[in-house]
C-alpha cells in the first residue's frame, strides 16, 4: 500500500517511519511511504498520482501562520480519489465534513490506529477500483480500444445530434459496457450482489423517478414508486403510484422469523418458517411480494403490491421525501413482478386425480 505523507516536522516524519516499519512487521499488509515535506515537492507527488491514502498536515511552514496542507488537501478532494487523513494540530481552523474518505485527526492521537484505519480502507479494494491506475481504467481502456474503435463511426457520421448529446450517448455507451464487465464473472455467470448496491444514496436526481424509495412525513411508513419515470419527467402524471414497504419487524416475514428465534415449534413448523424466509428473500415465495433487503438506515422490507397507494404530484413535497432510489437492474425487475401480479388472469383448474391418472 502507497501511503503519501505530507509533514515538514522531521521529529514527526520519524515518528511516522518507525511506526510504520513497526506496523509492517506484524502486518499482512505492507505500507510504503512516500514522505513530502513541503507544498512544491507535494504538489509534483499529485501529478502522476498512485497512492492509496494520503497522511496531511495542514501547517507545513514552521515559520508561517499560513494553512499550505489546504491546497493539498483540495487538490486531492477535487481531482483525485483516494482518501486521505488531515493530522494536524489545526484541524479546529478547517471545516471539512468527516466522511468514509476524509478524517481529521489531532497530532496527539494515536498514530498506529490512523495506521489501522487506512489499512481497513485499503482491504475493501477501493482504490483498486476507483484509482488512477484502478480496475475502472482497466475497463475504460477495453471500451475505448476494443468497442468504441469499432463503432465510433455510428457517432462520426450523425449529423442529427448536438455534440452535448452525442456526449452524453457516448458516456451512456460506456457505462452499459462497464456494467456489462463487471455482471458476469469469468463463468459467465453472475455475481452474488451485496445488499448496500441495490440502493443510491442519496438519491441523484433531483425529480422522482421510478424505482425512487420515500418516506410519508406524518407516519414514517416507507414506499416505492412504479409511475413510470417517462411520465413524470414530461409532466404528464398528475397522480404517483406508490406501493408500501411492509419493515420485517411486521407481516409474514416477522411472523416467520419469531418462530425460529423462539425455537419452540416442532421440527416441522421450524422447517417450514426457515423455508419461507428464504424464499421470501429470493423472491421466489409469492409475486405478491419483493424483498428490499437492510442498508443502514432502510430497514429491511417485503413490497407488499396489494398495498397500493395513489397520491395527487402536487402534494408530494409537502407531505413525502425522497430518501434513496434502488437500483436500475433491479428497479426493473421489480416493476416486472409487479406487472405480472397484476395481469395474471387465472385458468379453470383440471381434475388433479383424473390427470394423473391417464398419466400413470
Amino acid at each position: 500500500m502507497r501511503l503519501l505523507i505530507v509533514e515538514d516536522d522531521k521529529a514527526t516524519i520519524q515518528s511516522y517511519e518507525d511506526n510504520i516499519e513497526s506496523y509492517n512487521n506484524s502486518s499482512e499488509v505492507q505500507i510504503t511511504p512516500v514522505i513530502k515535506e513541503n507544498l512544491e515537492s507535494a504538489k509534483e507527488a499529485l501529478i502522476s498520482p498512485d497512492y492509496d491514502a494520503a497522511i496531511i498536515d495542514l501547517r507545513l511552514n514552521a515559520g508561517s501562520s499560513d494553512l499550505e496542507g489546504v491546497e493539498i488537501v483540495d487538490e486531492i478532494y477535487n481531482k483525485l480519489r483516494f482518501p486521505l487523513f488531515i493530522v494536524s494540530g489545526s484541524i479546529g481552523q478547517v471545516d471539512y465534513s468527516e466522511s468514509a474518505f476524509l478524517k481529521k485527526r489531532s497530532r496527539d492521537g494515536d498514530f498506529k490506529s490512523i495506521l489501522g484505519e487506512i489499512v481497513c480502507i485499503y482491504n475493501t479494494g477501493i482504490t483498486k477500483i476507483l484509482g488512477k491506475t484502478g480496475q475502472i481504467n482497466d475497463y475504460l481502456n477495453k471500451i475505448f480500444w476494443d468497442h468504441l474503435s469499432n463503432s465510433l463511426d455510428v457517432w462520426i457520421d450523425d449529423e442529427s445530434r448536438s455534440a452535448d448529446e452525442k456526449q452524453k450517448s457516448l458516456l451512456r455507451y460506456t457505462l452499459l459496457h462497464i456494467q456489462e464487465y463487471l455482471e458476469i464473472t469469468k463463468d459467465s455467470d453472475f455475481e452474488n450482489y451485496y445488499p448496500a448496491e441495490i440502493y443510491i444514496t442519496p438519491p441523484i436526481k433531483n425529480s422522482l423517478f421510478t424505482g425512487d424509495i420515500v418516506v410519508e412525513k406524518e407516519n414514517s411508513n416507507k414506499y416505492i414508486v412504479l409511475t413510470p419515470s417517462c411520465d413524470m419527467a414530461q409532466s404528464k402524471a398528475k397522480d404517483i403510484l406508490l406501493v408500501e414497504i411492509e419493515c420485517c419487524d411486521s407481516g409474514i416475514m416477522n411472523e416467520k422469523v419469531n418462530i425460529i428465534k423462539k425455537g419452540k415449534a416442532e421440527k416441522g413448523i421450524l422447517e417450514e418458517a426457515e423455508s419461507i424466509i428464504r424464499d421470501l428473500i429470493c423472491n421466489s415465495y409469492s409475486n405478491k411480494y419483493h424483498f428490499l433487503p437492510e442498508y443502514k438506515k432502510i430497514k429491511a422490507g417485503l413490497i407488499n403490491f396489494q398495498k397500493l397507494k395513489s397520491i395527487r404530484v402536487k402534494s408530494f413535497s409537502a407531505n413525502y421525501k425522497i430518501i434513496a432510489s434502488t437500483n436500475s437492474s433491479f428497479t426493473k425487475d421489480i416493476v416486472a413482478r409487479f406487472s405480472y401480479y397484476y395481469s395474471r388472469q387465472g385458468s379453470p383448474d383440471f381434475n388433479l386425480d383424473e390427470v394423473y391418472n391417464s398419466l400413470i
